[in-house]
C-alpha cells in the first residue's frame, strides 16, 4: 500500500514537471514566433517634429558626426520605413551654411528629386514618378525655404502621407541646398539623399 503510494506520488510529481517543461517550451515558441512576424513585417520609422529641440539638437550633432552640410536624421543605412494609412509622416532634414555664418529663412532653400524608374524601386512599381510624387505632401523639383533656422543652421520637415493600399516598394529622394546669397555659378551648399521603404500594412 505504501509503496503504491509512493509511485503514485512520484508519477504525480514526473507529470507535473512534464507539464512545466511543455509550458516553458510552448511559450518560448509563441515569443519566438512572435518576434519572427514582427521582423517580417518591419517596424515603421518615427515620424519627427521640426519644432521639437531635441530633433534639431540631433540634426546639430550629424553635421559634425557626417562633417557634411546637409543631413537627414535616418539610420545608418538611410533608410525611412513607413507604414501605408498612418496619416502624415514626416522626415527631418538639416543644412548649414559652409562658412559658419548666420542664416535666414530665405537664405538656404533645398529641393527634392526622384530617383528616376529603376525597375524594382516605388517609381517602376507604382506607375512612375508622378504617382511617388503623389505620396509627398512637400513638393518635388523646386526650390523651398527651411521652416526654422538657428544660428547658422537650417532645419525642414519633408512630408509624405501614404494612403492605404499602397505596394510595398522603395525609392530613393535626392536632396539638394543652395545658398541664395552666393553667387549663381557658386551657391551650392551640398547634396544628400534618404531613402523611403513603404512596408506591408500590419498589427505591429
Amino acid at each position: 500500500m505504501v509503496i503504491r503510494k509512493i509511485s503514485s506520488k512520484k508519477g504525480a510529481i514526473e507529470l507535473s514537471i512534464s507539464t512545466i517543461v511543455i509550458i516553458v517550451l510552448a511559450m518560448s515558441m509563441l515569443i519566438l514566433g512572435l518576434v519572427l512576424i514582427k521582423g517580417i513585417f518591419s517596424v515603421a520609422t518615427s515620424s519627427v517634429d521640426i519644432t521639437d529641440d531635441k530633433i534639431k539638437g540631433q540634426l546639430t550633432q550629424l553635421f559634425q558626426d557626417d562633417n557634411k552640410d546637409v543631413v537627414v536624421k535616418a539610420g545608418a543605412d538611410r533608410t525611412i520605413k513607413v507604414k501605408p494609412n498612418t496619416g502624415q509622416f514626416s522626415v527631418g532634414i538639416g543644412a548649414r551654411t559652409p562658412d559658419g555664418s548666420s542664416t535666414d529663412r530665405t537664405r538656404l532653400q533645398y529641393k527634392l528629386t526622384l530617383e528616376d524608374p529603376t525597375g524594382s524601386n516605388c517609381a517602376s512599381k507604382l506607375g512612375g514618378l508622378k504617382a511617388v510624387e503623389g505620396l509627398f505632401t512637400t513638393p518635388i523639383n523646386s526650390f523651398r525655404n527651411f521652416d526654422e533656422f538657428q544660428g547658422a543652421n537650417s532645419f525642414a520637415a519633408v512630408q509624405l502621407d501614404v494612403p492605404e493600399g499602397t505596394a510595398t516598394c522603395s525609392q530613393k529622394v535626392f536632396i539638394d541646398v543652395i545658398d541664395k546669397q552666393a553667387s549663381p555659378d557658386n551657391n551650392k551648399v551640398g547634396g544628400s539623399f534618404f531613402i523611403v521603404e513603404i512596408l506591408k500594412e500590419g498589427f505591429f
